[in-house]
């Protein structure tokens, strides 16, 4: 298999729209990440389809700091070696569901348990609705499992831009550095199957639909209207690439990244 790059962060994001958390290893399930976008906020009066209270409609969300009370429980499943020592396909089992509570640092510096009244009231105040909490063990993304973008990519749009852009506003699972080190390699990469360390294979879908989310700074939830009409204009509306899981297994920052 040729060697494109190593797997040079690996993220996840506990709350939907809330900030995420770089992790050392994580499963790869069908659902995605463990621990990835497991609570989300519901909004009483939401779109049907997309009743998600997102950082859309109040930019300050992504000021929110989830942390896991275990994380290192909430990264792995329960036995994942004897799972897949059983054979292909069988799914693992998840740790019960207080391995994934959640406390969650707002933008005042208060710490809030995920299940609180008290930061549910919160939200409810900042968005004028009531809203509720959801939680799955298997990832609330908007669309496909995985996203994945070379570090190359936002340094090049910055550049395009003539401005610094942290990688952070496009909320990706996995950042790349590919081997040569072009910006936008992953938009060749679709249609195609790749392999993450010994055991995980992911199938490149689909280039990245963007929508406001990329234009709202991860530290002050400003926003800039530039980022997405640039990406608009100049990139077809995408930026980075979406992904299916086709074999599950755990994977480590640094692992090798081939193309199957």
């Amino acid at each position: 298999m040729e060697q494109l790059g190593t797997l040079e962060t690996i993220c996840r994001y506990p709350v939907k729209s809330m900030a995420g958390e770089a992790v050392d290893q994580a499963f790869v399930g069908y659902g995605g990440l463990m621990g990835d976008r497991v609570y989300a906020f519901v909004r009483a009066d939401g779109v049907k389809g997309f009743p998600w209270l997102t950082a859309r409609e109040r930019e300050e969300l992504v000021l929110f700091r989830p942390r896991f009370r275990q994380s290192g429980t909430a990264a792995l499943p329960v036995d994942l070696e004897a799972s897949l020592a059983l054979g292909p396909g069988v799914n693992p089992i998840f740790p019960p569901e207080d391995a994934f509570d959640v406390d969650v640092a707002t933008p005042e510096g208060s710490e809030l348990p995920i299940r609180s009244p008290e930061l549910t009231a919160e939200l409810a105040r900042r968005s004028g609705q009531a809203v509720s909490l959801r939680f799955s063990e298997r990832s609330l993304t908007d669309c496909r499992p995985i996203s994945l973008m070379g570090n190359g990519t936002p340094r090049a749009l910055g550049e395009e831009l003539g401005m610094a852009l942290d990688r952070r506003r496009f909320r990706a699972n996995f950042y790349a550095d590919w081997r040569p080190d072009l910006p936008y390699r992953e938009n060749d990469l679709v249609g195609r199957t790749l392999a993450i360390g010994e055991r995980v294979r992911i199938a490149i879908l689909e280039r990245d639909p963007r929508c406001k989310m990329i234009t709202i700074d991860p530290d002050t939830a400003q926003t800039d209207r530039r980022i997405l009409r640039h990406v608009n204009e100049a990139h077809g509306t995408t930026l980075g690439v979406y992904a299916a899981v086709l074999v599950e297994g755990a994977v480590w920052k640094g692992d090798t990244i081939y193309l199957v």
